[in-house]
């Protein structure tokens, strides 16, 4: 009987593998997350159905039919047994709120959600019901599919449904799930189940215990001048890991060494590798820090070139600093901190930094290079014959921006100002930061991968408006780089470069992907790796003064050396590499080479570099290469196509997202007919091959470790 109830088992899992994705009425959800005032927008997507279907769990299957019930007017209205007015929701799919509501940052307990209707009908309900429901309710469903068809080719959808574990979420099951005042009520006093599936959902708002965020933005005046907001700032404090300075007192200070905010402002190269100015720094100028009261302090340049113990701090024992000093001074949002200051000199509430230096000339916006080099200011920019849609692109955290309507130039009328480009070319455009990415002449013509399925056609545009206005440096601008089309496509937010200042035609570039495997796995794809290298950039001059420029191996060891989620997948684990375990950088030919994590962690030497001079790779180098200064000639691995963990990958985990679970088994079965590739991390029984029996022993495992 057990052997029978696990195949029987696996053939339900392995239809719901199979399902088709769905659609619904109101086509797309607006998640909304409120500040404890439910004013103050802390974040905010809005996800079509084919978005929900693509990147989401699937609720439901094409058998299981739903019931609530309505009121029952004779004998107990509660009707514990469930027998009378069921009203069939029919054989719905669709996506738990639970997933929607980690699209902008989740619940936490206390929190309410409100379910809202098209025409505002709403419901709310308790963190409890979303996040921890009873097996008697199930979990809350947002259905885009019904008996065979889907929204909004039906009336009822998007409908709430909740997907108790008997199929019928009944008067009573309301009664022991939820508190009285979620419940629903007809004509007041007769409770109906019923009344909880709102139906043409248009919105999903989060009432968050959270208070609202300050917001303020430091003033960087220099050879050019700079609005740094928040946001702005505390991106940098993240991507440098966060410089801190421990006070006498044990308190912790934690922000960014103010050289590094000097760099974007001492001349026009604003971020990147040699953006801080070291020969106009020698010259000595002065650095005038102001708070928001005009009190100021003045410091030297010289002083300060490349001294990281001059930290202006956001963070106080990892929170933001506080409005007001113990002695009733103001302190936020900002605070000059560091080992070698007097007290005095600690400067809070800072508000601008001003560097006395010259006032940068005035350059062109952007530069054209292909047969011939053309530069135009922003203005002749504006003037060109312009194109307008919409588009909105997905972070690497899951996070999606817009969409907006987007006005620009299409890029194929400013590649043929310098003599067109062809199918046997590529592009790269650069940005003022340093950062640049390389497009195949297919990608410039649009042909890039969409997150909900778009069919039309896809632009790619140097925007300078965003919804009628002109794009802030916050968002990019004054040029960025847009992917619209006339049904809004949604797409990779890596693709979407920023403070773009130069595009050039070059020969062209092949498309390949790197596979990383440890206890998850991820297989970015060129334009990932090289918008990685973009931020975290490192380079190596060798001793024919050859420079390599990539990422640190350490990065990318980061991405698989646990089973984070999406938004700190990219956190190395210094823990685990203690512990240790060993990285293996394999070529496609299988030549590879093994270090010791203990070599590897945050080690900037070992570099996986894309480019050589500038450009990529030679052939017989290419895709990457692990290239570095205490490396042997033999241990610099070329044409690298996998780094992997072995000691970290779970066996069974066939899908790689470091858990087992019952899809694991799906895929193990999958792989013993010959349905799909084999991965012997699904090898269970340790004989070199997958079959049903690992299918099995995945199940039994699952099983095992729910029940302990």
């Amino acid at each position: 009987m057990r052997k029978c109830a696990i195949l029987t088992m696996l053939l339900f899992i392995a239809v719901i593998g199979l399902a088709v994705p769905a659609l619904a009425a109101t086509t797309e959800v607006n998640i909304t997350k409120y500040a404890s005032d439910e004013t103050t927008i802390l974040d905010e997507t809005t996800v079509t159905y084919r978005c929900m279907e693509t990147n989401l769990t699937v609720q439901g299957d094409y058998t299981t039919e739903y019931f609530h019930q309505g009121p029952v007017f004779d004998g107990d209205p509660w009707d514990p047994d469930e027998t009378l007015n069921l009203k069939s929701k029919g054989i719905v799919k669709g996506t738990d709120v639970k997933d929607l509501c980690e699209l902008v940052d989740g619940m936490s307990p206390g929190d309410e959600i409100g379910i809202i209707a098209s025409d505002g009908f709403s419901k709310r309900f308790g963190y409890e019901n979303v996040y921890n429901p009873k097996s008697r309710q199930g979990p809350m469903v947002v259905c885009w599919y019904k008996d065979d068809e889907h929204v909004p080719d039906y009336t009822d959808g998007m409908q709430l449904v909740f997907f108790a574990d008997d199929n019928v979420f009944g008067n009573w099951d309301m009664h022991e799930c939820m508190a009285p005042e979620y419940r629903y009520n007809y004509s007041e006093d007769y409770p109906s189940s019923n009344g909880l599936s709102v139906r043409d959902i248009s919105d999903i708002a989060i009432y968050s215990n959270e208070t609202a965020e300050t917001t303020w933005s430091l003033e960087l005046i220099g050879a050019i001048n700079e609005t740094m907001s928040k946001a702005t700032f505390e991106d940098g404090v993240a991507c440098h890991d966060g410089f801190s300075y421990t006070d006498s007192e044990g308190r912790t200070w934690t922000g960014i060494p103010l050289w590094y905010l000097m760099a974007r402002v001492d001349d026009t190269n604003t971020h990147g590798s040699g953006s801080f100015n070291d020969a106009l720094a020698d010259d000595d100028y002065d650095v005038i820090i102001t708070a928001c009261d005009g009190y100021s302090k003045t410091f030297s340049s010289a002083d300060l070139a490349g001294n990281d113990d001059y930290i202006v701090a956001c963070y106080l024992n990892g929170s933001d600093l506080p409005e007001l000093t113990d002695s009733g001074k103001p302190l936020a949002p900002l605070k000059l901190v560091g080992s070698c200051l007097t007290s005095g000199q600690m400067i809070g509430n800072i508000a601008k930094i001003v560097l006395d230096v010259k006032t940068a000339p005035a350059t062109a916006d952007l530069t054209l290079i292909g047969n011939e080099t053309k530069t135009y200011a922003l203005d002749e920019i504006r003037a060109m014959p312009s194109y307008t849609a919409g588009g909105g692109f997905k972070k690497s955290t899951g996070v999606v921006v817009g969409p907006f309507n987007y006005t620009g130039v299409n890029i194929t009328y400013l590649a043929d100002l310098v003599g067109g480009i062809t199918p046997s070319e590529s592009m790269k455009i650069t940005a003022s930061d340093g950062y640049s990415m390389t497009y195949t002449y297919e990608q410039a013509m649009g042909e890039i991968a969409t997150y909900e399925g778009t069919t039309g056609h896809i632009t790619m545009v140097i925007a300078y408006e965003e919804d009628g206005n002109p794009i802030s440096s916050d968002c990019g601008g004054p040029l960025r780089i847009a992917f619209v089309g006339s049904d809004s496509p949604i797409t990779d937010g890596h693709f979407w470069c920023k403070y773009i200042n130069k595009i050039e035609i070059l020969g062209g570039v092949s498309d390949w992907n790197l596979t990383l495997t440890g206890a998850i796995r991820d297989i970015p794809d060129r334009s990932t790796i090289e918008s990685c290298v973009g931020c975290h950039r490192t380079s190596w001059t060798d001793s024919s003064s050859q420079e390599w420029g990539g990422i640190p191996l350490w990065l990318l060891v980061g991405v698989v050396d646990d089973s984070m989620n999406e938004t700190a997948k990219h956190y190395f684990n210094d823990t685990v590499a203690e512990i240790g375990y060993n990285v293996t950088v394999a070529a496609g030919d299988g030549y590879c080479k093994t270090f010791n994590s203990t070599i590897v962690a945050r080690n900037d030497y070992l570099i996986i570099a894309n480019e050589l001079n500038g450009t990529a790779l030679p052939e017989k180098y290419s895709p990457l290469k692990l290239v570095g200064p205490n490396l042997t000639k033999s241990e610099m691995v070329g044409g690298v196509a996998e780094i992997r963990i072995s000691e970290l990958m779970v066996h069974g985990d066939a899908n790689h997202d470091g858990i087992l679970t019952t899809v694991d088994a799906v895929l193990a079965m999958q792989i013993a007919v010959g349905g799909i590739a084999t991965d012997l991390v699904a090898d269970m029984s340790g004989d070199g091959r997958v079959t049903s029996i690992d299918a099995l022993m995945i199940l039994r495992t699952v099983h095992l470790r729910g029940s302990s």
